[in-house]
């Protein structure tokens, strides 16, 4: 009876490639985009932890219920801070989830209701300018729209570079064809 023998390859067995560190989701950019986006993804995560998570939804909620008597247009600016917060923190997720386009709209609007809380701050303390030092409170948070806006840029202008290489490559129908 004959065996069926297998003769060992004289391939060298293909060592499995070295898979990048990816932060979050994989879709990061590559080369030093990616690395630089890695870099910012946790200054993102400890600017929104100080500046949204802690300043911007406990100095809300100490306005609401630490005083006594506020004045309503002062509810309302911290209102828009704290709801400007809750933005930053759910477009850190969502970046870090791997939605940058989606997630710099969000920081867009949170922005905007930074500057309004800023110019509601300006307009309550107009009478007492050495009362106005909260606005070290809530701007840093400016430089996490930069970020993520950043961080967009680095992931898809690569992208969208190389789709619009593609396609001004792209075959152009002939008339000559006979088909």
């Amino acid at each position: 009876m004959r065996k069926n023998v297998k003769l060992p390859s004289k391939k060298a067995p293909k060592k499995p490639e070295k898979e990048n560190f990816f932060f979050f989701v994989k879709d990061q950019g590559e080369g030093a985009a990616g690395v630089a986006v890695i870099i910012l993804k946790f200054a993102e995560i400890a600017l929104t932890t100080i500046f949204a998570l802690c300043l911007g939804i406990f100095a809300p909620l100490c306005i609401w219920f630490g005083v006594e008597d506020v004045d309503p247009f002062y509810a309302l600016t911290a209102g828009i801070w704290f709801a400007s917060s809750v933005l930053y923190i759910a477009g850190l997720f969502v970046v870090m989830f791997g939605h940058s386009k989606i997630a710099s709209v969000i920081h867009v609007f949170a922005a905007a209701g930074t500057l309004a809380t800023y110019q509601g701050y300006r307009r309550l303390f107009a009478e007492f300018p050495e009362l106005n030092n909260t606005s070290g409170l809530y701007m840093p948070c400016l430089f996490i729209t930069v970020i993520t806006i950043t961080i967009m840029l680095l992931i898809n202008v690569p992208k969208w570079i190389e789709k619009r290489v593609e396609k001004l490559n792209e075959k152009a129908p002939s008339i000559f064809d006979d088909e």
